[in-house]
């Protein structure tokens, strides 16, 4: 499995996410209320996490376990498993891989 490039298709999305966001507030007629915070704070929560998974990606691996730090281990393999989760959102996008999905 190739956790990098989870990573990059999730911080792929999420940039598309986040232009769409400003683009509806671009063309949304003056005085009328757009409510996109929680969904500005939602993308930002969850480029939180992909990041913190991009520190030790590489541990989230079968042999992970093996490296001698059990925590960063466990660490990243929790992480990872969050970012599956996120990640399980853009899963009808035809560059999603059946590999990423959570379960």
């Amino acid at each position: 499995m190739d956790n990098g490039e989870l990573i990059r298709f999730l911080r792929a999305k999420l940039d598309a996410d986040e232009h769409h966001v400003v683009y509806v507030q671009a063309v949304n007629p003056p005085g009328q209320p757009v409510l996109l915070e929680s969904t500005v704070d939602a993308l930002d929560m969850i480029r939180t996490v992909v990041d913190l998974y991009a520190e030790v990606e590489h541990l989230d691996t079968p042999e992970g376990a093996g490296s001698g730090d059990a925590y960063a281990a466990g660490r990243a393999a929790g992480l990872g498993q969050a970012v599956r989760r996120l990640a399980a959102i853009y899963h009808e996008d035809p560059a999603f891989r059946a590999e990423w999905r959570p379960w």
